[in-house]
């Protein structure tokens, strides 16, 4: 068993204090585009141990975001675990408006996108761009709060290319009445690439914690284990770890990081088999298929590919041209997994 880093209920408040959000455990799913749609985030949750989600980024551009719009990317509300809209805009044109419309569908709180490296969002000056101009960065967490009583939240990355301004960044977001804080340990020129640097989120507890009004600091990047989370919170302070591409690799990272048991064969064969209907009912073939091939890509879950010889097998499935055999693959042993 890992242990209990999510111990204790985390709390955010916005303006409004009774719109406040409650997060029932201190382990987070990241958004992540591409990845953390509706499907994939409520089989995750349905697992247990997830104290709270959020969406795909939805990227505010010419317009503002219609309800029916949040509405996809959000899907119906979780009683027990709150899932939030996250938001990326390059200014306020229509920032509020687009969360009038977050309200409407409801979402329980607001995030802000200042971390996602992607060269196209970079060089629309949006995304991690945005933290060479912590002004702009105020602006907008300003503008996101004064629109709504919910609470609204950041997610940024130390820096671009160093972390020289992760203080005025912090700053920026805790002094415009930012409920919290998330911090990606890693420069947006590393991408993914590099280890995460989590001294810089213990940077960003000391400098949040340090304010007149101290907002929670959620540490993210590096957690690919159940035993990365725990250490995390002893490491940094964090109030809470959010977990991205680790959760794609073991779905069950958050129960095992609360100190359940690590996923059984037979749990990561079925996954896998309802994530691959729940995407073929709502995808083309080959939509299903990408889909079903980036789980696979990732996935350790159950230690369904041990050694040499399973990595063979991964690398053979991913050639797959047809989404049926694959499916067929996972099928196979969820069967043998029941039957031994």
């Amino acid at each position: 068993m890992a242990g209990q880093p999510e111990h204790g209920v985390l709390r955010i408040v916005g303006r409004d204090p009774a719109r406040a959000v409650s997060f029932p455990g201190r382990l987070l799913l990241a958004p992540m585009e591409g990845v953390t749609d509706q499907l994939f985030r409520d089989l995750v949750i349905a697992l247990g141990g997830v104290g709270g989600a959020c969406s795909e980024f939805i990227r505010i551009s010419s317009s503002a975001m219609s309800a029916r719009v949040v509405r996809r990317f959000l899907g119906p509300p979780h009683q027990q675990v709150p899932v939030g809209v996250q938001f990326m805009a390059s200014d306020t044109a229509w920032l509020a408006e687009s969360i009038h419309a977050a309200e409407r569908v409801g979402a329980p709180w607001i995030d802000l996108n200042f971390g996602c490296p992607v060269p196209q969002v970079f060089n629309k000056c949006a995304g991690s761009a945005l933290l060479a101009r912590p002004e702009q960065v105020a602006r907008l967490v300003a503008c996101a709060v004064a629109a709504t009583g919910l609470p609204v939240s950041a997610k940024i990355r130390a820096g671009i290319t160093d972390a020289s301004r992760l203080d005025e960044i912090v700053a920026a977001v805790c002094e415009s009445g930012a409920a919290m804080i998330t911090v990606h340990a890693r420069l947006r020129c590393q991408a993914y690439s590099q280890a995460a640097t989590w001294a810089w989120i213990a940077q960003a507890k000391r400098r949040a914690s340090a304010r007149p009004a101290p907002i929670p600091v959620v540490g993210n990047g590096g957690v690919e284990l159940a035993e990365d989370a725990v250490r995390m919170r002893a490491e940094t302070a964090c109030d809470a770890v959010m977990v991205g591409r680790g959760a794609l690799a073991d779905p069950w990272i958050f129960r095992a990081a609360a100190g359940g048991p690590p996923a059984s064969p037979a749990e990561a064969a079925d996954f896998a088999l309802r994530y691959a209907d729940a995407i073929s009912a709502a995808r083309s073939t080959s939509a299903a298929c990408a889909r079903l091939k980036q789980l696979l890509r990732w996935y350790r879950a159950g230690d369904l590919f041990p050694g040499s010889d399973g990595n063979d097998e991964r690398q053979r499935l991913l050639r797959a041209s047809d989404f049926a055999s694959v499916r067929a693959w996972f099928a196979q042993r969820a069967l043998a997994s029941s039957t031994a």
